[in-house]
């Protein structure tokens, strides 16, 4: 599958998430839904794409959000199979063990990924681990309710699939 990326993004955030983003077994969110409006591959790039722009503006690490925000959700199942409580309790140390069999993740973007269904899960640690929660939880609010947020006065397509 080829990723198609926008001109317009600012490449700083490409190269933080490049590996992720062309890894074949990663690109496989693209067949879960998530959040009844959005594939569980865009969830992440919105997520990972916000959370490397408030760390920018935060002075935090841009690529460690960015990586978190690519990696947290990374589930390769239905979550819809699943109860609710094993969607909320389980998935993130299924995410943080995925993300370290396919990828060399540090222990602070562990740490992150676990944390990130605070208050549902563990205190996060890190001011990124902040970041992408806050991140998170905003991103899946606009795609479950597709409320349009204007984070851009352009509207931008960031990835697409050819």
């Amino acid at each position: 599958m080829d990723i198609v990326v926008s001109e317009e993004i600012d490449p700083g955030f490409i190269k933080c998430v490049r590996e992720i983003l062309h890894h074949e077994e990663y690109q496989k969110l693209t067949g879960y839904v998530q959040h009844k409006n959005s594939t569980r591959f865009m969830h992440c790039l919105n997520v990972a794409y916000l959370s490397w722009q408030m760390a920018r503006k935060m002075g935090c690490n841009e690529k460690t959000a960015a990586r978190v925000g690519m990696l947290h959700d990374f589930c390769l199942y239905d979550f819809s199979e699943k109860t609710e409580e094993a969607l909320v309790f389980h998935h993130p140390k299924v995410a943080a063990e995925t993300s370290q069999e396919y990828f060399e993740i540090s222990d602070k973007e562990r740490q992150a990924i676990l944390a990130h269904m605070f208050p549902l899960g563990p205190l996060p640690t890190s001011r990124e681990a902040w970041i992408v929660s806050f991140a998170d939880k905003l991103c899946a609010l606009t795609e479950r309710f597709r409320i349009q947020i204007a984070l851009n006065k352009k509207k931008r397509v960031l990835v697409g699939m050819a």
